[in-house]
């Protein structure tokens, strides 16, 4: 159980999870064909660079230097400089997907992901919330957006998100990294801030 657990946390480890939206935004929608290949292959760049290679290689470096103790970030005090530099990196993502490729609704969504991100790191300062329950509420809230934006149909989608979601905040819970309040509190963070340009989405742009 504690192999399985380990192998769910990397798989759904929270700096995959804007990599998966963009991914099942091109499974279910006809995006690709709004952007010319270039464009296409320039949006899943900016995305594994700064969402991915950036933040992996910025939490090696500090580890090597012996700012943390382990690359899990078991440390709860070890956590805010991290969780800092991933949302600067993030915001260049977004910046760069905006003004290169004119994405706005998928930007509104990242930048409210973002949020949800420094919601935790304030948070973190006094209570150590689950950032992988992060990455799966946002998961769950993107698939909600895309039923909204691109008229989607999510029963599959969002019922696999959620059945996903429950098995990764049992795997953190069997590996003792966070308690089931904690869990539920970051799922339920992810979820509410991307719920967030759904609701603009359905009242502001009528």
């Amino acid at each position: 159980m504690i192999k399985i657990s380990k192998v769910v946390s990397i798989i759904f480890h929270p700096i995959f999870i804007a990599l998966y939206c963009a991914l099942i935004m091109y499974i279910t929608t006809d995006i690709a064909g709004s952007y010319s290949v270039l464009g296409n292959i320039m949006f899943l760049v900016l995305i594994i660079l700064f969402t991915i290679a950036i933040p992996c290689l910025l939490i090696w470096y500090r580890y090597k230097q012996g700012k943390i103790s382990d690359l899990e970030l078991s440390e709860r005090s070890q956590r805010t400089t991290v969780y800092l530099q991933t949302i600067t990196s993030s915001l260049i993502c977004a910046y760069l997907i905006f003004a290169v490729l004119q994405s706005y609704m998928f930007v509104l969504f990242f930048v409210f992901a973002i949020f949800s991100l420094a919601f935790l790191t304030v948070v973190n300062i006094w209570w150590k919330i689950s950032i992988h329950s992060c990455g799966m509420g946002i998961l769950c809230g993107f698939i909600v957006f895309l039923s909204l934006f691109y008229s989607v149909d999510i029963v599959w989608w969002l019922g696999a998100s959620i059945l996903f979601s429950g098995v990764v905040m049992t795997a953190r819970c069997v590996l003792n990294a966070h308690t089931l309040g904690q869990v539920v509190a970051g799922f339920g963070a992810g979820l509410a801030f991307t719920l967030i340009p759904n609701i603009i989405f359905l009242y502001g742009f009528k």
